[in-house]
């Protein structure tokens, strides 16, 4: 009988050796994991001074981009008007908010790079 129970410890501590362990969960915000960049991308910008945020909507993603510290880069908003097509910059963040609403899968955080006029835009 203790040679079966020897033989179940041992099986045990064999299967729980094997697990694969916890993958890593991606890390959400401004300060996580970069999910993909964003190079001279086409869309409207929108931006309170007063609040300090901003916010970057492409015209060709279906997805809405909050900017990251908005109020450190508001000088780099402030020469375009509100919803002009604007050129943007930057690497793409999953926003935390869609660990808690599913309805939230086309969120991001953006950290702004660079921002520039669409000289091709009429």
């Amino acid at each position: 009988m203790r040679r079966f129970y020897k033989f179940i410890f041992l099986f045990s501590i064999l299967v729980f050796s094997l697990q694969p362990g916890c993958k890593k969960q991606p890390k959400c915000g401004c300060d996580g994991d970069v999910r993909f960049p964003l190079v001279e991308t086409k869309g409207t910008i929108l931006y309170n001074v007063e609040t300090g945020y901003a916010q970057f909507q492409p015209g060709e993603i279906y997805s809405t981009f909050e900017i990251c510290d908005a109020g450190s880069v508001m000088h780099l908003l402030t020469p375009f008007e509100q919803g002009e097509t604007v050129l943007v910059s930057g690497d793409a963040y999953d926003d935390c908010y869609k660990m808690v609403n599913p309805y939230a899968y086309a969120n991001y955080m953006l950290k702004l790079t660079e921002i520039k006029k669409d000289e091709f835009d009429n």
